[in-house]
């Protein structure tokens, strides 16, 4: 008897995106029901995921921009649309893009605790180290435990000590900064 794994768009989009967290391939075959091969919303994530990997971000960017273009998303399949999108615009090194991408997904889905984390990565790569500690502490408060953020604040905290900065105390309550962007 053969069993056909059905999973949702927002299933996929959230593999994907915690692939990107923890990298991991996705499942082989996936079956998304009478959708014609490669047209499916599996298929597109499957399409755009695997061209990020292979480093081709201006296919992988296509690819998440047809996925957050499709009818029918819920808030959440849309946030993490935008942050797919997002990550590989910053491995594009389109670090303004990524910033609007990551909040982007941030306003679809306003607890989205790895869409304050790549957005304070892209801070970071920035320079911009109080609004990418803001964004992390954010994402740490949300996810309470995360090795990756709680570890990622303990590194920009030695990185603001050592450029002259004085890094927040733990407990102190920052409020990420959201860049004004026109158009969803």
């Amino acid at each position: 008897m053969t069993h056909s794994l059905k999973i949702t768009l927002g299933a996929t989009l959230l593999l994907a995106a915690m692939a990107l967290v923890r990298p991991a391939p996705l499942p082989a075959q996936m079956d998304s029901g009478p959708e014609t091969a490669g047209t499916t919303p599996i298929a597109l994530v499957e399409e755009a995921y695997l061209a990020h990997r292979r480093g081709n971000y201006a296919e992988a960017i296509k690819g998440y921009t047809s996925i957050i273009q499709r009818r029918g998303l819920t808030r959440r399949e849309r946030a993490i649309s935008y942050l797919l999108r997002g990550e590989a615009k910053r491995d594009a090194k389109e670090l303004d893009e990524a910033i609007v991408d990551f909040t982007r997904a941030l306003r679809q889905w306003p607890g989205y605790p790895q869409a304050h984390f790549f957005r304070g990565r892209v801070y970071e790569d920035q320079g911009k180290l109080m609004e990418a500690y803001a964004d992390i502490y954010k994402a740490a408060q949300l996810e309470p435990g995360r090795e990756a953020y709680d570890t990622t604040l303990a590194l920009l905290r030695r990185r603001m000590a050592e450029e002259g900065l004085t890094p927040p105390a733990d407990d102190t309550p920052l409020e990420p900064v959201s860049p004004e962007i026109t158009g969803e």
